[in-house]
C-alpha cells in the first residue's frame, strides 16, 4: 500500500492508498478491470487503529481506496482530494454521534459508518440516531471485514434480532414524538430550545453549561424542566424528539 500525506507535527496524518492509487476524478479499478473503486475514509484518533485497519482493508482488497484521519477537520480536507463514498469512524472518537451529525451535514452524500461498536442496543442506537448507515460490531473479525464494509455501502446492515427490535421500537417511538412535537414545543422557553438543541448533538450537562456560560445546577434545572414539558424521560429521546418534527433554527 502506497504512503503519502503530510507531516503536522503531533496530527500528523498519513494518507494511505491501495497499489491502485487513482486521482479524484478517477472511478476505475485500480487494476483496471472496469469495476468501481470504493473510496474510504478511516477516521480514528488513535494512529495505529486507523493504520492497522487500513492495512487489513488495503490487503483484503485492492479496489480500495483509502485514506486516513484523526477527526472532523481532517475528515473534510481529504474529502475535498478523495470525494470518499463512505467515512469509517472509530465507536471511540470524542462526541462521536455528535459528530456524525455534523458530517451529515457538511457531506450529505458519504456514507457514515462506525465501527468497534458493541453489538448492545444502549450502544447502537445513539449512534443508529445521529444518522449513521451502519455499523460493525467490536467483535467482527478481521476476515469479513471486507464483506460488511461492502454489504453496508450496497444497503445491507447485519444485526441480531435484539438490535432489530429496538430499532423497530424507536421508529414508533419517533412516530408518538411526531404527534406531540407540536403541542410541546410551544411550552419551550427560548433557553431550554437552545439547550435542547445541544442535547441533541450529544452535549453533556458540563458541556452545555461552558458553551453557554452558566452554572451546572442551573444547566441541570433546565434539561430537567425541558424534559418534564415534552414528555420525555431520557435524554436520548431529546434526539428523536428533534428530529420527528419541523427545523428549528
Amino acid at each position: 500500500m502506497k504512503q503519502a500525506g503530510h507531516d503536522r507535527g503531533s496530527a500528523a496524518l498519513p494518507r494511505r492508498q491501495s497499489a491502485g492509487t487513482r486521482d479524484s476524478n478517477s472511478h476505475g479499478d485500480p487494476k483496471g478491470n472496469g469495476a468501481r473503486a470504493l473510496t474510504l475514509l478511516i477516521a480514528s484518533e488513535v494512529r495505529f487503529v486507523r493504520e492497522s485497519l487500513g492495512e487489513i482493508l488495503a490487503r483484503e482488497n485492492a479496489n480500495f481506496v483509502l485514506g486516513l484521519c484523526a477527526g472532523f477537520e481532517e475528515i473534510l480536507s481529504l474529502s475535498r482530494d478523495l470525494q470518499p463514498d463512505m467515512v469509517l469512524l472509530d465507536a471511540a472518537v470524542r462526541d462521536g454521534p455528535a459528530m456524525v451529525r455534523r458530517l451529515r451535514e457538511t457531506l450529505a452524500a458519504v456514507r457514515v459508518v462506525v465501527f468497534a461498536v458493541t453489538e448492545a442496543l444502549d450502544s447502537v442506537l445513539p449512534w443508529a440516531e445521529a444518522g449513521v448507515t451502519g455499523y460493525i460490531p467490536n467483535t467482527a473479525a478481521t476476515v469479513y471485514l471486507r464483506t460488511i464494509v461492502a454489504d453496508i455501502s450496497a444497503g445491507r446492515q447485519v444485526c441480531s434480532p435484539v438490535i432489530a427490535a429496538g430499532i423497530l421500537h424507536r421508529i414508533g417511538e419517533v412516530g408518538a414524538a411526531a404527534a406531540r412535537h407540536g403541542r410541546g414545543s410551544e411550552t419551550l422557553t427560548p433557553r431550554e430550545l437552545e439547550i435542547v438543541r445541544l442535547i441533541s448533538s450529544g452535549l453533556s450537562n458540563k458541556e452545555i453549561a461552558r458553551r453557554l456560560n452558566i452554572g451546572l445546577a442551573t444547566t441541570k434545572s433546565h434539561v430537567h424542566n425541558a424534559l418534564a414539558k415534552l414528555k420525555l424521560q431520557r435524554r436520548g429521546q431529546v434526539a428523536t424528539w428533534m428530529h420527528a418534527g419541523p427545523s428549528r433554527a
